[in-house]
């Protein structure tokens, strides 16, 4: 982790850090990055190992677009009354605030400048369309192992993939709003004890603590990250995670801005080396200062500064998981918002636990669209979670929907760590229920991660390992035999929901001999059998007629 703040402080060497100064923020455009002391051919002082090993296992190219601002360029705005805080090496631009005793547009600007846009000014009153919902208690804690979290991860059949992973050695970037209390509560117990959570980093105000600020994060996080079982399991629990806030939400306020700030943060989540970005951030026309507001005209896809950012970040190799908004039907907007309208990134509509459109969830830009949005939907409606004082809850949003499909994701690039982004992205379109059709509500449908079970179990009996086990006939009927040469720690077999039907410990060969019956009186299906020894871990495919 050090190292990897290390990079970020060297790229970012020549910004202001400290409270965000007063007054109007702009963001500067650079047309060229002439100069610069940095190289294509010697990444390391702004690409971390694991960001460059990420590129190169996909064969991605390390390009113009990973080097960071000329530093003297910044040296030469600052000089110019610019005080500066963030540069962007996607967007070859910098955030900054000016001295307001000189008149921005009577500057003459550097040959190397293209324009200069206002992002935030002095704040208005404006009465803005909260895309949070209120809190429901609830008490109904379950004894299934998810606990509260039961529907919204067997829905996506997420039980049946976690046999093979929970996330564990994928690293999550989760971009929101602040993460209150996050490093007290009791579900993230494990994650802290381990050490799953790699950094913080608060981009609104840089040296922040970002478990001071939104509970929104903290919400979101524990769709992914709980863990207590019977109480509340996340869809990712062995993952890493950097928490990082780019939401100024402070006097209730949207500002352009934000998605300035939303691009560095992904910029620093390449650079760390993460393989996800799970954000529940949009914006669309709830600006304070409605000029700044976006027209449909806008979304095609790649026009918006976060849009392009957002699609780089997949093609750097980066799943991106994006809540679609929560503008709904019977708004005068009732889209999709940025980045969630990016084209190479997964949006993530809205559901209920029937499996219907929640309401509230924003809808895509119909037949005639450039591109085909949402992509899927998950639970957003009466989501469980906790909030950041501890208390079980649930919330509706497609901030919930989204980083639980963000977290799915991650198990399946743990198990096909070989895929690219776009192939994670376009496996989990393609498992969803309505897939080849595509609607504006519910996109390719509700995910079925079950789906690629086969695939995992193919890939991972490719794995060589002695052939001294093995199970006939495939198909059985009414009875399956099981023959092994070797000592047997733990045989079960799984119903292809999950449920266990049928356990034995310690068949040794010596004393039950090298092939024994068993009774399978069983429905019609598929079933998997996972077998344990002293050596090996093996799972089977296995087909009742």
């Amino acid at each position: 982790m050090k190292n990897v703040i290390a990079i970020f402080l060297i790229c970012l060497s020549f910004s202001l850090f400290g409270a965000e100064t007063e007054g109007d923020i702009y963001w500067i455009q650079l047309n060229t990055k002439a100069g610069t002391p940095f190289s294509i051919d010697q990444p390391k002082p702004y690409l971390s190992q694991r960001a460059i090993e990420r590129r190169t296992k996909h064969g991605i190219e390390i390009d113009s677009t990973d080097l960071p601002v000329n530093p003297l360029f910044a040296d030469s705005l600052r000089s110019l009354g610019f005080n500066l805080k963030h540069t962007s090496r996607w967007m070859n631009g910098l955030i900054a605030t000016y001295n307001d005793s000189f008149d921005i547009y009577s500057l003459k600007m550097p040959s190397f400048v293209s324009f200069v846009e206002l992002r935030k000014s002095i704040p208005l009153k404006n009465e803005l369309f909260d895309q949070r919902n209120k809190f429901e208690e609830t008490d109904s804690l379950t004894n299934s192992y998810y606990g509260n979290a039961t529907d919204q991860i067997t829905m996506l059949n997420g039980h049946l993939l976690h046999k093979f992973s929970k996330g564990k050695g994928v690293q999550i970037a989760v971009i929101d709003a602040g993460f209150q209390n996050a490093e007290t509560l009791e579900v993230f117990d494990s994650l802290y004890s381990r050490r799953g959570v790699l950094g913080t980093y608060d981009f609104v105000n840089p040296g922040n603590n970002v478990y001071n600020e939104d509970s929104h994060g903290t919400q979101v996080l524990s769709t992914m990250a709980a863990n207590i079982p019977c109480k509340l399991v996340g869809t990712a629990p062995d993952a890493s995670y950097w928490l990082l806030r780019s939401e100024d939400n402070i006097n209730n306020s949207e500002w352009p801005v934000e998605e300035d700030y939303w691009v560095v943060a992904a910029e620093f989540a390449d650079s760390a080396g993460c393989d996800l970005i799970s954000t529940s951030l949009g914006y669309a026309i709830m600006f304070t200062d409605t000029i700044f507001n976006h027209t449909q005209e806008e979304f095609t896809g790649d026009s918006l500064r976060i849009s392009k950012a957002a699609n780089l970040a997949v093609k750097k190799g980066i799943v991106v998981v994006c809540s679609a908004g929560n503008y709904g039907e019977d708004r005068p907007w009732k889209y999709i918002c940025s980045p969630s309208e990016a084209r190479e990134v997964l949006s993530v509509a809205a559901v209920t636990n029937q499996r219907e459109i929640a309401g509230f969830s924003s809808r895509g830009f119909g037949l005639d669209a450039s591109v085909p949005k949402p992509d899927v939907a998950a639970m957003g409606a009466g989501t469980s979670l906790i909030s950041a004082f501890g208390d079980y809850r649930t919330n509706s949003g497609t901030s919930f929907s989204a980083p639980i499909v963000a977290g799915m994701a991650a198990c399946l690039i743990a198990v096909f760590p070989d895929s690219s982004a776009t192939s994670i992205i376009d496996m989990i379109r393609k498992a969803g229920d309505l897939y080849p059709e595509h609607n504006d509500s519910l996109g390719y449908g509700i995910p079925d991660f079950g789906k690629y079970i086969d695939k995992i179990v193919v890939r991972k009996n490719e794995i060589p390992v002695n052939n001294l086990i093995a199970f006939f006939p495939n198909p059985f009927e009414n009875h399956l035999y099981f023959s092994s040469k070797q000592e047997i720690e733990r045989l079960e077999i799984f119903s292809f929901d999950g449920h266990k039907v049928y356990s034995a410990r310690k068949i040794d060969p010596a004393i039950h001999g090298e092939t024994i019956s068993l009774a399978m009186n069983l429905p019609k299906g598929i079933y998997f059998a996972i077998v344990r020894s002293q050596k090996s871990l093996q799972t089977f495919k296995l087909i009742k007629q």
